[in-house]
């Protein structure tokens, strides 16, 4: 199903090309974060960065047969 989303093989190893093979299917909740702390790898993901407010914009106040003329002519 992830090669059919992602266009990837997904059982292909990125360092040699090799073919990887699916150990486990872990179906339980929780049972991913137990098993990354055994390894002693990070089992949360990194920290939310803040929301960022919209950018703001200047407005032209011309009138628009003025802007219009500033505008680039793609037909010639």
């Amino acid at each position: 199903m992830l090669s059919r989303v992602f266009k990837v093989d997904v059982l292909q190893c990125e360092n040699c090309g090799g073919r990887m093979t699916v150990l486990a299917f872990l179906t339980e909740t929780g049972r991913g974060e137990e098993i990354l702390e055994h390894l002693g790898l990070p089992a949360t993901g990194p920290p939310k960065a803040p929301a960022r407010g919209a950018a703001q914009l200047e407005l032209d106040e011309r009138p628009a047969d003025e802007l219009r003329d500033e505008l680039p002519n793609y037909d010639s």
